[in-house]
């Protein structure tokens, strides 16, 4: 009976206390009221302690999700009798002295919901909509009502209530290019205006609007419009641009001075402080046309380049400032067009010389499959002054990986330099080294689970391309790799901080790399024996040294090839040619021209040829001739040589044996190689002579070629609906085919499925053939007609598939793969390859679409244009908009829709109450075919709605969130 009424007593007690502590105020949209320890402008949430006793907040929680209250739970905290506590909601997940919670708030409104030890709800709030640095509290401390109100973060509510807004500011004449001065005139109803020409804040101390602005040299005119008794209205920000002459399009960032240049605050005084301060940025276009204009975060960028007066800056978009990401082709012709950041770069070491360094190098592989950087170099303007050339460039980071490979992207191991952990962990790359260090790896074993757990392909070009280039800033620094965190991610590099290779400074064409690069010992600061461990262990492996040695050979001639690498060099140089002698200027340097560049370009294959054959013992060079009969192509080592490539003559080893496969066309069968030798073998390994000549044949079978096609292709099932791998065959000819014996291969040779007898395929009709019986019957249930099982799956990485009738003869092949330009979707994200038209050549990646959905087997493809017409076009003939994907969902999904003909899209997301959340794109788009992702972890569980607005049409579908 005591203890019961201890128990009493003591729940009584916590109750008190509970009905004492309430939230009292919240911010969900902080720029500049108050940063963490972090200096980060973090949302946040003020608890109250009302009572006159301290509250123990141990087991206390803090969630924005009404069905999982426990969400955040609070360490060895306590907030004393009437004092305030700040709990950031950053999403950083810390309990000690600072308090973070594990989630941010939507700035759109959602509930925020407090929590005892017991579970129960003692306090709760529902948000609605808020602007930046604007809260949300009780009038009164731990009273009512609440309101919008002026932000108080760790002291009594001001109880100031404004629910409105100064009037919105109209501009006479936007920024932008003008050949003489402007006369700039405003107007905000009966609302004040304060504005600024240097990038400082407007506020009601700044100079009062009162005639037209005469602007007569470039200046930034930022304005804010006020009214007594209501919040400013939003700021405008215009970068004036007078008689300004330029052929590179233009970067305009503009931030308040002190975050900049103050002594003890600004980002450029204090370069090695990892600070981010809130900007805004413009660009316009090489035609001068205004492309975007954002808020955004700026920090600077880089280590030793930020000693330079001009320092590189990597500008940021984030919720904080009313924008996650940008969409916007930022670099032509490049798919990727979402950015949630980006680098203005300085050129790094390279600034003084010829500011074209690392972008030559990016640019000589950026055709291959190799994670590189983009460029695009611009002129820039800090708050109106001239700050010379940047170079545009990708930020690498877990977005740069997501947008580039479709991955999710905070499912990575991101690491730098001796496994230095950016994103996930670094376990696995452990485990590879583990091996490495403790494994004879010169045996097939080592190679498959090498081949298991790293992309060879790209890993071997990327040590590859580092020979070549010299780069004396690595392998000791600037190394990034990264994999996805799933059963069959591998590890792949990035390429970046390539400037000090090519010849800077005291290196030339003959340094040898080769021998720097896999040194056990270090013989400079940039290799020491951890940079060097996992290409000398590689190395062990008879089969990747053969690769490699072969990898330079191919590079050397073809992308490393010295016209093409000087044409590389010109192409760039006069691209920047009228602007860099301002630039130089600018920054007080002399520069030097490429003629260093192009000697290393002239010299170095010849050099690095030798270093290999030293090194490896490989042998003399050997000249290569390969030529081929019409009716197919030729694979050497990684160049797949096309009729237009042939006949190919180039420079090998000849110790190091060469692989050729011969390919042929549908409808044609290889007979044999002649020249040199003779085989009757399609892929044969040789060892060149001083000049040997090959020439692939090919032999066309007569009659008519059954029109069977590789219709789809299912090669990395996402979680969600794994089917297991299964590929789609179409027969579009006039009549029914016997498939009777045919086989399917991949381009492992001990790889094939040989149809059963009685297999025919009728006019218009389709077959699948499945990996697994059981997973892809649940899953498609209402498809009858496959076959199976096939005993082999299909790579996660792309490959060759074949399909080839009884006499061997090849009657469609292709090789796909799962990167850009191939629809990434495909991979693990839940779509399937599909074909758009059967007639098309399904050889080129631009033949095929990710599928809505996931996949149509044995029907017609959701991409399709001319399975029933193979002569109609493959652009949609209408607008739509497909249900998302995967649906419901926790974290993200994807939308897919058509437009017609190029139009601006607009394609945005609501809540249940018509609120808007998100703007996913708002640009102008080509006709065709295009997918969003929308990444939903800041929202909670619900459902909304997903509008597509296009040329006065609107059409709207809904999505449901669980979390």
């Amino acid at each position: 009976m005591r203890k019961i009424l201890f128990m009493m007593i003591f729940g009584l007690v916590s109750c008190v206390f509970s009905q004492n502590l309430v939230l009292n105020e919240i911010m969900a949209s902080n720029q500049t009221t108050l940063y963490d320890e972090d200096d980060d402008a973090s949302d946040w949430i003020e608890l109250y302690n009302q009572g006159t006793e301290a509250i123990d907040l141990s087991g206390y929680c803090l969630s924005d999700d009404t069905t999982e209250t426990d969400k955040w739970i609070f360490g060895n905290v306590s907030i004393q009798p009437g004092a305030y506590l700040i709990v950031f909601a950053s999403d950083k997940d810390r309990t000690g002295t600072n308090c973070h919670t594990n989630f941010k708030i939507s700035a759109s409104g959602e509930s925020i919901v407090l929590s005892d030890t017991s579970g129960s709800v003692i306090d709760r709030v529902d948000l609605p909509e808020l602007e930046t640095d604007i809260s949300y509290g009780r009038k009164s401390d731990g009273g009512f009502p609440w309101t919008i109100q002026d932000p108080t973060p760790g002291a009594s509510n001001s109880g100031s209530v404004t629910e409105k807004y100064a009037d919105a500011i109209t501009v006479s004449q936007s920024g932008g290019f003008y050949s003489s001065a402007v006369d700039v005139v405003l107007s905000a109803g009966d609302s004040k205006i304060y504005y600024t020409l240097d990038g400082s804040d407007p506020d009601d101390k700044s100079t009062e609007y009162s005639t037209p602005i005469h602007i007569t040299t470039t200046k930034v005119l930022r304005a804010v419009s006020m009214k007594d008794g209501f919040f400013p209205g939003p700021e405008i920000c215009q970068t004036y641009l007078i008689d300004e002459d330029t052929d590179l399009p233009v970067i305009s960032l503009t931030s308040d001075p002190y975050n900049l240049f103050d002594a003890d605050y600004g980002i450029y005084t204090n370069y090695t402080e990892d600070w981010e301060r809130p900007a805004h940025v413009e660009f316009f276009e090489d035609d001068r046309s205004p492309g975007f204009s954002e808020n955004c975060g700026i920090e600077i960028y880089g280590g030793q380049s930020a000693t330079a007066p001009q320092k590189s800056i990597a500008v940021k978009f984030k919720k904080q400032y009313g924008v996650l990401n940008i969409e916007y082709p930022l670099f032509p012709d490049f798919r990727v067009t979402t950015f949630k950041a980006f680098v203005l770069r300085n050129s790094g070491n390279d600034m003084q010389y010829t500011h074209i360094r690392d972008a030559v190098m990016q640019n000589l592989v950026k055709d291959l499959n190799i994670d590189y950087q983009e460029y695009r170099p611009a002129t820039s303007f800090i708050n109106g002054e001239y700050w010379g050339i940047y170079n545009i460039r990708e930020k690498i980071n877990e977005h740069y990986i997501a947008n580039r490979h479709g991955v999710d992207a905070d499912n990575i191991d991101l690491l730098e330099n001796n496994m230095k952990v950016i994103q996930g962990d670094a376990l696995s790359y452990q485990q590879l080294i583990d091996y490495m260090n403790t494994n004879d790896m010169t045996t097939d074993s080592a190679y498959a689970y090498l081949d298991s757990v790293i992309d060879l392909n790209e890993c071997i070009l990327y040590f590859a391309a580092q020979a070549y280039y010299d780069n004396m800033d690595w392998p000791g620094t600037n190394i990034k790799f990264w994999r996805e965190r799933s059963p069959s991610g591998k590890w792949r590099w990035i390429l970046f901080g390539l400037d000090f290779g090519f010849g800077l400074y005291a290196h030339g064409p003959s340094e040898d790399h080769i021998t720097f690069m896999f040194s056990p010992i270090e013989t400079r600061y940039s290799n020491p024996p951890w940079a060097t461990l996992l290409q000398r262990k590689l190395i062990e492996n008879p089969a990747i040294q053969n690769r490699f040695i072969n990898q330079i050979a191919d590079l050397l001639n073809t992308n490393f090839r010295s016209d093409r690498v000087v044409e590389v060099i010109d192409s760039l140089a006069d691209h920047i040619s009228d602007e860099i002698a301002r630039h130089r200027t600018k920054w007080g340097i002399s520069g030097e021209s490429t003629e260093k560049m192009i000697t290393f370009a002239q010299q170095r294959p010849a050099y690095l040829r030798t270093h290999v054959r030293n090194y490896f013992n490989c042998g003399n060079n050997g000249t290569l001739t390969i030529n081929a009969t019409a009716g197919g192509s030729v694979n050497l080592n990684t160049l797949k040589l096309q009729s237009t490539d042939m006949p190919f003559s180039g420079i090998y080893f000849q110790g190091n044996a060469i692989q050729l496969k011969a390919v042929p066309k549908a409808g044609y069968v290889f007979s044999g190689w002649s020249g040199s030798m003779t085989s009757e073998e399609d892929s044969i390994s040789i060892r060149v002579s001083d000049a040997t000549e090959l020439t692939a044949n090919f032999v066309y079978m007569g009659g008519d070629t059954p029109k069977i096609v590789i219709n789809e292709i299912n090669y990395h099932a996402s979680d969600l609906l794994d089917a297991g791998d299964w590929v789609e065959f179409y027969n579009y000819s006039g009549s029914a085919v016997d498939m009777s014996n045919w086989t399917f291969s991949d381009s492992d040779t001990s790889h094939a499925f040989i149809f059963p007898a009685g297999t025919v395929l009728d006019v218009d009709q389709y077959l699948v053939l499945i990996q697994d019986d059981s997973a892809f019957a649940a899953c498609y249930p209402e498809v009858t007609h496959y076959l199976g099982e096939m005993n082999f799956s299909l790579s996660n990485g792309g490959e060759l598939i074949a399909l080839r009738n009884p006499a061997g003869m090849i009657v469609d092949s292709l090789t796909f793969d799962d990167s850009i330009p191939w629809p990434i979707e495909a991979d693990g994200k839940g779509s399937t390859l599909e074909l758009i038209d059967p007639a098309s050549d399904n050889a080129a990646a631009e033949s095929w679409l990710a599928s809505l959905g996931h996949g149509t087997p044995g029907s017609k493809n959701s991409a399709s244009t001319g399975v029933k017409n193979p002569n109609a076009s493959a652009m949609p003939e209408h607008l739509a908009l497909y249900q998302n994907y995967p649906n419901p969902f926790n974290a993200r999904t994807m939308i897919r829709y058509q437009i017609p003909g190029e139009a601006r899209v607009e394609l945005a997301i609501f809540n249940a109450s018509g609120q808007l959340i998100e703007t996913l794109v708002n640009t102008v788009q080509s006709a065709g075919y295009h997918t969003a992702e929308w990444d939903a972890s800041h929202v909670s569980s619900g459902i909304y709605f997903y509008r597509l607005t296009c040329s006065g049409s609107v059409l709207m579908n809904k999505l449901l969130i669980i979390k």
